[in-house]
This record gives C-alpha cells, structure tokens and sequence, in this order.
C-alpha cells in the first residue's frame, strides 16, 4: 500500500469506524426520542391546563353547557392523542419497531374529534351557501374515515394472529 497522498485505501479505515458512527447514531437517535418523549410530557400538561383554563373561561362568560362539553370533550380527545404517542414512543423505544395500530388509533381519535368540533360549529348557527356545503363534505369525508380506520385496525389486529393467512404465507407456524 503506498504512502502518500495519492494513497489508495482498501476500505479498511472506513470499516473502523462504522461501530463508532453506529454508535452515535444509535446514541443521537435514543436522545432524539427521549427529547420527543419530554416535549409531549410537556404537550400533555399544558393540554391539561387549557381545558381547566377553558372551563373555567366558559363557565364565566355564561358558557352554555354544549359549549362547556364540547371544550371538555375536545381537550380529552386531545389528551388521548398525546398519551397515544406517548405510548407508541415508548413501544419504539423498547422494541426498536415501528407498529401501525397506535397510528391507527390516533387517527380514528383524531376524527371523533374534527366530528365533535364541526358538530359544535353546525349547532351554534345556520349556515348556507359555500360553508354548509363545506362542512357537508367534511361531515362525509369523516364520516367515511371512521369505517376506514377501523377496518383497518381490524386487519392489522387479524394479521398478528397465529392463525390468519399472513402467517401462513410467511411460513411461520403457529408457536
């Protein structure tokens, strides 16, 4: 092997330091998700002090009670999200795979929630025109997504048996 600066190298160099640069990506990417982990921590409780601060600012200003249940409602759909991505963070964490259902979740929380909103905002007025055939076709798409979600929440939970087909076409057997 020659010396020099038009020395060739045979890959030996990089090779060393693949474990290093491994490990620092591994490192940088744990730090990664515990700063995520922190700022929905951080994200829940402020969740968490809006809707006492939005209860109480309905319940002064002579809130009606639909409002006060739709405030409370829509905070607590919102906490789920965030425990939910809590909780698919932490399965990240401790399986080093990425899973579908908690997304699913989340999106089906999601959707209640945009249902629950655009109900509130139909109930408060009439609307007509452009803007109630707006939240007509939002009504639609949501109100297909709910099905959608869940079929696919079945599915994923069906492939995980033992016994359903993606098992079998894998060719693992039943444990």
């Amino acid at each position: 092997m020659e010396d020099g600066p038009h020395a060739v190298d045979d890959g030996n160099t990089i090779r060393l330091f693949e474990p290093v640069v491994a490990r620092g990506l591994i490192t940088f990417e744990f730090f990664l998700y515990v700063a995520v982990g922190v700022l929905l921590a951080a994200a829940s409780v402020f969740v968490l002090i809006g809707t006492v601060s939005g209860l109480v600012h309905q319940l002064q200003n002579g809130g009606g009670s639909i409002d006060v249940a739709v405030v409370i409602l829509d905070r607590i759909l919102l906490a789920l999200i965030v425990g939910e991505l809590l909780y698919t963070l932490r399965f990240v964490l401790r399986t080093h795979e990425i899973a579908v259902e908690p997304f699913l979740y989340i999106g089906l929380i999601a959707v209640v929630r945009r249902i629950l909103i655009v109900t509130a905002q139909f109930e408060r007025g009439p609307q007509s025109g452009h803007a109630l055939t707006n939240l007509l076709l939002e009504f639609g798409v949501l109100g297909l997504l709910v099905p959608a979600l869940a079929v696919a929440v079945f599915l994923v939970r069906r492939s995980r048996r033992p016994d359903s087909p993606a098992w079998a076409a894998a060719g693992q057997s039943v444990p």
